[in-house]
């Protein structure tokens, strides 16, 4: 195994992705890396990347992320960002190294199930919602955006612990990101679909539609993925059962999926700050 840590580079890497395709499978199952980390099993693949469970010495759980060959950008980007980070629901990025020609991170084990799998009713998502929120206002405060929030990219312990994870499409607030469309249709701001700047109300708007989904237990805009990007651009939210447009939660909810960003809570702080009054 040729494994190479890497210091924090001083530039962010461009958002852009490499074409090449890659196999999902990468043969690291039973290795030690880093000298210490041995490989357990895969437990998780997304779009990109493949995450394995691995054990150090002492029996406790770490998650290995393996990029693609090509993908060192991405893996650079999660690396920085999760090094800038500090926070209970936020899942910790501690080291970029390299398995052979494939670029990694190694991540502290989140145990627990994505929010998408879980099954929940209005009281019990919400304590869940607000950690997400606390988690986003964090990076918010630290001058980062996500870009891709979903409930793919939340974990749920038995404990009820949420923890924000997957950082590789994320960066600073300023960086240009003007004709790239990063992140995923259910969820993608109107903005995002228009290939202009991302912002913190980019986060914001995605984590509305993820309020949504939680009270009404359905996406607000479903069909083929042009009719749901247009949907972004043009349409309210839907009437559904468990929304009330009329209430103070639906008004909070109304503010953080408007189309116009500048009507928008400006981050995720001035979301929290708006359910609090609330209660």
């Amino acid at each position: 195994m040729n494994s190479v840590r890497q210091a924090q580079p001083s530039a962010f890497p461009g958002p852009s992705q490499p074409k090449e395709r890659y196999s999902w499978y990468v043969g690291i199952p039973g290795r030690v890396l880093l000298g210490e980390y041995r490989v357990v099993r895969p437990i998780a693949r997304g779009a990109v990347a493949t995450v394995y469970l691995a054990f150090d010495p002492d029996g406790r759980p770490f998650a290995v992320k393996v990029f693609p060959k090509g993908y060192a950008a991405r893996a650079d980007r999660e690396w920085q960002v999760g090094c800038a980070l500090g926070h209970p629901n936020v899942n910790p990025v501690l080291e970029r190294f390299d398995i052979d020609a494939y670029p990694a991170v190694l991540l502290a084990y989140a145990p627990g199930q994505r929010l998408s799998d879980l099954e929940h009713d209005r009281a019990g998502f919400l304590p869940t919602f607000r950690q997400m929120l606390a988690a986003l206002a964090h990076m918010h405060e630290r001058g980062f955006v996500h870009r891709d929030v979903k409930p793919e990219n939340v974990i749920v312990d038995e404990a009820g612990r949420a923890r924000l994870i997957d950082f590789d499409l994320a960066g600073p607030q300023d960086e240009p990101t003007t004709n790239l469309r990063m992140g995923t249709i259910a969820y993608i701001a109107p903005e995002q679909v228009r290939g202009e700047q991302v912002s913190p109300a980019s986060d914001v708007y995605a984590a509305g539609v993820i309020l949504y989904w939680g009270l009404t237990g359905e996406l607000p805009y479903v069909g083929t993925p042009e009719r749901v990007l247009n949907r972004h651009l043009h349409d309210p939210l839907p009437p559904a059962r468990g929304f009330e447009p009329e209430s103070a939660l639906g008004t909070v909810l109304e503010r953080m999926v408007a189309k116009d960003p500048r009507e928008r809570y400006a981050d995720a702080v001035a979301v929290l700050e708006a359910l609090e009054r609330l209660d």
